[in-house]
C-alpha cells in the first residue's frame, strides 16, 4: 500500500490555499490578484472542481504563480476576520441555505449559485465572476 501511495497522487499538483485572515497582510506585502472559490458541502460540481480541476498541474502552477486563492464555504459557521471586520455566522449550526454574511456580501448582486469563482484585481476590486463548474481549460481561460 505504501508503494502505491505516490501513484495515487501522480499528476496532481498542490494548490497553495490561503485564508481571509492572511489575505490582508499578503496583499499589502506582495499584491496579486485574488481568486475566491465559493462552494458548499452538498455541491457535487464544487467537489468535482476541487478534485479534477484544482489538482491539474497547469492550473496549480498558474494559480500559485499569479494569484492568492481562497476557499469559502458559503454555509460556514466560522467567524472570519477580514478587511478590518469580523464576519460572524448567522448560526453556529451548519444549515443548508443559511449563508455566511461574508458570502452574502461577496455575492451581492449575484445569485447564490455554486460553485462561484470571483476574480479580484491587485487592489481587491471585482474583475470577473463565473457561476458554474469550469473545466480546467475554461478556468485557465478565465484566469488569463
Amino acid at each position: 500500500m505504501i508503494t502505491l501511495y505516490p501513484l495515487s497522487h501522480y499528476g496532481q499538483e498542490r494548490i497553495i490555499w490561503t485564508n481571509f485572515q492572511q489575505l490582508d497582510s499578503l496583499l499589502s506585502v506582495a499584491p496579486r490578484e485574488t481568486i475566491i472559490f465559493i462552494h458548499t458541502d452538498w455541491c457535487s460540481y464544487c467537489r468535482k472542481m476541487e478534485k479534477e480541476v484544482f489538482t491539474k498541474k497547469e492550473i496549480a502552477e498558474l494559480i500559485n504563480d499569479n494569484y492568492y486563492l481562497i476557499k469559502l464555504d458559503a454555509e460556514s459557521v466560522e467567524e472570519i476576520n477580514f478587511d478590518q471586520h469580523t464576519w460572524k455566522p448567522q448560526s453556529f449550526k451548519k444549515q443548508t441555505g443559511v449563508y455566511h454574511p461574508l458570502a452574502s456580501i461577496l455575492l451581492t448582486n449575484q445569485k447564490m449559485i455554486f460553485p462561484t469563482i470571483l476574480r479580484y484585481d491587485k487592489t481587491f476590486k471585482l474583475k470577473a465572476v463565473q457561476q458554474k463548474y469550469l473545466s480546467s481549460k475554461e478556468l485557465a481561460s478565465f484566469l488569463r
